[in-house]
């Protein structure tokens, strides 16, 4: 579903376990859950991106490379500027909706890339337009973070309105799925 008032593209991007999980149970990636081949094409669509949207703890874990950034917390009523990173806004959804959000912060177009944790891409699911999906096929984290509450994302992501397309080995053991909303290619 478009997002109101805006000609954003909602694009999602994870890479989980076989069994759908982001991280193990302690939040840490494992080695195993990392790509050389996933980790570029990420770095290169988060720079494309208008902003990237993500966790306070992804946001505290993970070193701000210079991108504009969008923060969910439930430590701000709505909206508030973080005092210790000028590109990075802080956003409690229960305070703004996002079309008026994007349309304070200036972004009515361009691509609002989704990066995670769970309650982020559960958030995020009546909206994207595509989700990028990088499976490690031989890794298996049973007491792990879910990506998406609801399920595996092989089940959400259709759930949701998106189709598999373009399925690709990028790695040994990595496969990468460009999930998409059939009404965003038609347009």
């Amino acid at each position: 579903m478009p997002i109101p008032g805006t000609k954003v593209t909602v694009e999602g991007h994870a890479i989980v376990s076989v069994d759908g999980m982001i991280a193990a149970a302690d939040g840490s990636m494992p080695a195993a859950l990392h790509s050389d081949a996933d980790w570029r094409l990420f770095q290169a669509a988060l720079d494309r991106a208008a902003i990237v949207v993500l966790g306070r703890l992804g946001h505290a874990r993970h070193p701000n490379p210079g991108r504009r950034r969008l923060v969910l917390t439930r430590s701000v009523a709505d909206l508030a500027s973080d005092p210790g990173d000028p590109l990075a806004t802080l956003w409690n959804p229960g305070g703004i909706a996002i079309a008026d959000l994007l349309a304070r912060l200036g972004i009515l177009e361009g691509t609002v890339a989704v990066t995670g944790g769970t309650g982020t891409f559960d958030l995020f699911v009546p909206h994207y337009d595509r989700f990028i999906l990088s499976e490690v096929r031989s890794l298996t984290l049973p007491d792990g973070i879910p990506c998406f509450s609801k399920g595996h994302p092989r089940l959400v992501l259709p759930g949701a309105g998106l189709e598999a397309r373009d399925m690709e080995v990028i790695d040994r053991g990595v496969v990468q799925t460009q999930w998409v909303r059939p009404s965003a290619t038609a347009a």
